[in-house]
């Protein structure tokens, strides 16, 4: 009897202070819409299977040294974010052979809704280059591209 006496005295104190801390608790003051947070941080939005949309910028394409190095900004205008992103380089000669070399480049993080990338390849310069084209793809499947004059 005097253990269930002493365990009822406990339980009360304690659930004495879990009810009296909230209203000891300093009010905070309302946010505004400034304060709140522009994004919810910790929402997860499955990435997309299947064909996604990308959205590319006219390439620019430099020769620095020994070095071609282009330029491609793209876009993501789907609702969910693509996962894997690779962008692959091919260049060609003017007798539409392929010219060794090339470059490929992978974002390693979710390209989210809205988000824009600039993908940097560079290529040893060939003598033998005269035109350069670019492949889309990602972890889950393929990519449509539509492009547009600017961002």
């Amino acid at each position: 009897m005097n253990r269930f006496n002493r365990a009822l005295v406990a339980l009360s104190v304690c659930g004495g202070l879990f009810v009296a801390s909230p209203l000891y608790a300093q009010a905070s003051a309302p946010q505004t819409q400034a304060q709140k947070p522009a994004t919810t941080l910790g929402k997860f939005i499955p990435p997309i299977r299947g064909t996604a949309d990308l959205e590319v910028a006219p390439s620019k394409t430099v020769i620095k040294g020994k070095e071609v190095v282009t330029t491609i900004e793209v876009r993501n205008p789907n609702l969910a974010p693509i996962a894997g992103l690779k962008c692959d380089e091919v260049w060609w000669a003017r007798d539409r052979t392929l010219v060794p070399g090339g470059d490929s480049q992978r974002l390693k993080r979710p390209l989210q809704p809205g988000e824009r990338y600039v993908f940097t390849l560079t290529t040893l310069k060939d003598p033998k280059m005269n035109q350069n084209n670019y492949q889309f793809s990602h972890a889950w499947g393929q990519i449509r591209i539509k492009r547009v004059p600017k961002f």
